[in-house]
C-alpha cells in the first residue's frame, strides 16, 4: 500500500518541478453541471481583469483537469469554451506570488443551439448577419485554437502520408500521383508564414524566373488579427449534397490591393465543430481554370479532446512541356497530406468504394494498387481484380489504380473522379489503358498517323525513382543510343536523333515532373543502350533494352545521383 501511495507524490513533484518555485498558477477541474462529468477538450484560458486576449491557454485533459501559469501576480480571470457551449468567465480574482488559487467550473450541457457571442473586429458583408456570424466564428476560433495548442503541447503521435498529384484541369481527374508514408511525432504537419506576414506579401507572389509561389494560411495564420483585418465574412448556404455543413465565407475587404484568398469555412450544422476550410486565390493572371487554384485544410477531434489537421491540399496551375507537342499542356498539381492516428472521433458516417479492375482486354487484374486520392486508404485487387476502400470522407475523391508495369511508364494505370455520399457504398469499377494510347499521349505527332509512325521507329520511356526514397527524380538527363543504321523513313520521321563521329546515333532527355524522360524515335527490334552522361563525354551505362514494335516500352531505373 505504502508503494501505491508514493507514485502520485512522485508524479506532483516532477509537475511542479517544471515550473519556478514562485510561480502562480490557476488549476482546476471543469465538468458538465448536469452531470458533473469531466468535460475533456476545453479551452481553458487566462486574462487580464480588463482585456480579453489570453495571456496562456490549455486544453482539458481527459478528466477535465487544466493548469495555467499566470505571469505576474495580479488581478485575472478565467475563461473556459466548451465548442456549442456558451463561453464562461470567472470573476476577477487576485493571485499572489507563489500562489495555486483552485478554481472548478461547470459547463452547461451541450443544446445543439448556436451561442450568441459578440466579436470585436470582424466586419460583416451585411450587417444583419454580424450576430450569426460573430457566434459562428467564436465556434470556428475555439477549434482552430484547440488546434495550435494540440501541436504545441505534442498531445498525439500519428503517421503522416504526403502525396503529389497531377491534375486534368476541367474534371480535378488524376494523371498521376506520388506518396510517401513516415511514422513521426506531429509537430506541425501543415505551416504557413505568419498572418502579419501574409497580409504584407500577399497569398501569391511571383518570384525571379517568371515562376509563381502559392502560399496557403493555416490555424494560426487565420486566428490573427492581420487575417480579421483583411476580410469580410458574410453567411453560407450549405452545398447541395451537404445538408451537414453551416458555412462563413470570407472575401478581401475593398481597400485589400494585394493577391489574396476567398474562401468558406464549414462547421457540422447541429454541433458547430469546424470540419473544414476551403480557399481560392484572388487576382491571379489570366489562365485557364483558375478557380480551381486553391486548397483545403480539414479537422478532426480526438476522444482525448485534442485536434488535428488530417488532411489538407493546395492546388496550383503546372506547365508541362510534352516532346514534339505543338504547344505545352497545362494542367493542376496537387501537393497535401493526411495525418492519420488513434482515437479519431467520426463527424460524419464514412464512405466505402468496391469495384473490379480490369486490364485493357477487359481480363480482371490481380495485384493492382487502388489508391484514394489525398487520403492514406489503399487497397490491393484480388485474382478477381475486385478491391474494397472503407472508412473514406465523404465529398469528392479520385481513385486511381497502380501497377508495376503502368508505373513504369509514368502513368496509371486507370482513374475516376467521384463524389462520395456519406454513409455508402459506392461501386467504381476501372479499366487500363492500352499501350497505344499510352505512346500516343507521350509521343504525339501531329503530322504523322501512328500506324505510319510505329512502322519505322519505337518509343521508350524511363521512369527515374529513387532508391531509397522512392521519390522520383526531376532533371537528371538520359542518353539513348545504337548503332548507325541507313534507314532514310526513320531519319526523315526522326529530327531529334543525332550521329557523333563514330557514327552511334543517340538521344537525350531530361527527366521531367514525374521523373520520367521519353524518347519517340529509337528503332525497334534490336538492343539499345541507356546511359547517364557525364563530363567530358563519358557515359555512366545504365542498361540494354530492346523496344517493342507497336506500343510503347517503359523501365523503371532505381538509383541515388547527387547533383
Amino acid at each position: 500500500m505504502s508503494a501505491w501511495r508514493a507514485m502520485p507524490r512522485i508524479v506532483v513533484m516532477i509537475a511542479l518541478a517544471a515550473l519556478p518555485l514562485n510561480a502562480q498558477v490557476v488549476r482546476g477541474r471543469v465538468t458538465e453541471g448536469s452531470s458533473t462529468l469531466p468535460v475533456p477538450g476545453a479551452l481553458a484560458s487566462l486574462l487580464l481583469e480588463t482585456a480579453d486576449s489570453a495571456l496562456a491557454s490549455t486544453l482539458t485533459t481527459q478528466e477535465g483537469d487544466y493548469a495555467l501559469r499566470a505571469p505576474a501576480p495580479g488581478r485575472y480571470r478565467l475563461a473556459v469554451k466548451r465548442i456549442g457551449v456558451r463561453r464562461f468567465v470567472s470573476a476577477p480574482f487576485d493571485i499572489a506570488e507563489g500562489e495555486t488559487r483552485v478554481l472548478d467550473v461547470s459547463l452547461d450541457p451541450v443544446a445543439l443551439t448556436l451561442p450568441e457571442v459578440t466579436v470585436s473586429g470582424l466586419c460583416a458583408t451585411n450587417p444583419r448577419e454580424l450576430r450569426r456570424i460573430a457566434s459562428l466564428w467564436d465556434e470556428a476560433r475555439t477549434a482552430l485554437e484547440a488546434t495550435e495548442i494540440s501541436l504545441r503541447d505534442r498531445l498525439m503521435e500519428a503517421q503522416i502520408s504526403r502525396y503529389a498529384a497531377e491534375l486534368d484541369p476541367p474534371s480535378l481527374r488524376v494523371l498521376f500521383d506520388w506518396r510517401s508514408d513516415a511514422q513521426v511525432m506531429v509537430r506541425q504537419p501543415f505551416t504557413s508564414m505568419s498572418g502579419d506576414s501574409l497580409s504584407a506579401v500577399g497569398y501569391w507572389r511571383v518570384l525571379p524566373g517568371d515562376s509563381l509561389e502559392y502560399l496557403a494560411p493555416d490555424a494560426s495564420a487565420l486566428l490573427s488579427n492581420a487575417f480579421l483585418s483583411d476580410h469580410c465574412f458574410t453567411l453560407a448556404g450549405a452545398p447541395g449534397n451537404r445538408r451537414d455543413l453551416v458555412g462563413l465565407r470570407f472575401a478581401p475587404s475593398r481597400d485589400r490591393r494585394l493577391p489574396d484568398i476567398t474562401g468558406t469555412v464549414w462547421l457540422d450544422a447541429r454541433s458547430f465543430e469546424l470540419r473544414f476550410y476551403e480557399f481560392r486565390y484572388t487576382q491571379l493572371p489570366e489562365m485557364p481554370n483558375a478557380d480551381r487554384v486553391g486548397g483545403e485544410v480539414h479537422f478532426s477531434r480526438l476522444e482525448s479532446g485534442a485536434w488535428i489537421v488530417d488532411r489538407w491540399f493546395i492546388r496550383m496551375p503546372q506547365v508541362i512541356v510534352v516532346p514534339e507537342a505543338l504547344a505545352p499542356r497545362r494542367q493542376l498539381r496537387e501537393e497535401g497530406g493526411t495525418v492519420f492516428t488513434s482515437g479519431v472521433i467520426p463527424s460524419i458516417a464514412p464512405s466505402t468504394v468496391i469495384g473490379v479492375v480490369r486490364d485493357s482486354a477487359g481480363r480482371p487484374l490481380a495485384g493492382a494498387l487502388v489508391r484514394a486520392i489525398g487520403t492514406h486508404r489503399q487497397a490491393v485487387t484480388g485474382v478477381d481484380g475486385a478491391y474494397r476502400i472503407d472508412s473514406l470522407p465523404p465529398g469528392g475523391v479520385s481513385i486511381v489504380a497502380h501497377t508495376d508495369g503502368y508505373d513504369s511508364f509514368a502513368v496509371l494505370a486507370a482513374s475516376r473522379r467521384i463524389e462520395l455520399q456519406p454513409g455508402r457504398a459506392q461501386r467504381i469499377d476501372l479499366r487500363a489503358r492500352d499501350s497505344g494510347n499510352i505512346r500516343n499521349e507521350a509521343c504525339p505527332d501531329p503530322n504523322l498517323r501512328y500506324i505510319q509512325r510505329a512502322r519505322v521507329r519505337g518509343a521508350l520511356r524511363l521512369l527515374l525513382v529513387d532508391s531509397a526514397t522512392s521519390v522520383p527524380m526531376t532533371g537528371i538527363r538520359f542518353l539513348v543510343s545504337w548503332p548507325a543504321r541507313n534507314d532514310a523513313a526513320l531519319r526523315r520521321s526522326a529530327p531529334a536523333i543525332a550521329r557523333d563521329r563514330s557514327g552511334e546515333e543517340y538521344q537525350q532527355a531530361l527527366t521531367d515532373a514525374r521523373g520520367a524522360a521519353t524518347f519517340c524515335d529509337v528503332p525497334y527490334g534490336f538492343p539499345v543502350e541507356v546511359s547517364l552522361p557525364g563530363p567530358t563525354g563519358s557515359r555512366a551505362h545504365v542498361m540494354m533494352v530492346e523496344l517493342e514494335r507497336t506500343g510503347i516500352t517503359g523501365r523503371v531505373v532505381y538509383g541515388r545521383i547527387n547533383r
